[in-house]
């Protein structure tokens, strides 16, 4: 059955793009919960009109996206933090740290975009990647310092 998703669905697409999937999953799952519509008469057609508006929308998000990316590899974040023996930190330097730092400075970035496998745990500095677009991946400058 071919739809037109009027949601993002993860691993199937974006809002506004036409799919062809299971009868079961589109009538059981997709439809019920109006994250997809039947792609048939009106709605067809309501589609079709409106892949300029969506590509539009599209473009000014990677221009908005390459905007952001600029600003964040040319950023550099200071932490200052407490230091015990040997250079360790009390605490660490998480990804929602990352993140509120950058939207101190007004780049506003979700926590969950800030490429951090493991907190930062002793001094230095540190170069995180942050996901802002699909294959946009700036890095910010992290500089973890003793406070004081």
């Amino acid at each position: 059955m071919k739809v037109i998703l009027t949601a993002d669905v993860a691993k199937m697409g974006k809002s506004g793009e036409m799919k062809e999937v299971a009868d079961g999953y589109a009538r059981n799952f997709l439809i019920p919960r109006k994250l997809a519509v039947p792609a048939a008469g009106g709605s067809y057609r309501a589609w079709q009109h409106d892949i300029a508006s969506r590509e539009e929308k599209r473009k000014r998000e990677r221009e908005e996206a390459e905007i952001a990316a600029q600003r964040i590899s040319s950023t550099t974040l200071t932490m200052g933090v407490k230091v015990g023996e040997g250079g360790k930190l009390y605490g660490s330097i998480t990804a929602k740290d990352i993140a509120d730092a950058l939207g101190r400075r007004g780049i506003e970035v979700d926590r969950h975009k800030v490429d951090l496998p493991d907190p930062l745990k002793s001094l230095g500095t540190y170069r995180v990647a942050v996901k802002v677009y699909a294959g946009m991946t700036p890095e910010v400058t992290v500089v973890v310092e003793p406070k004081g």
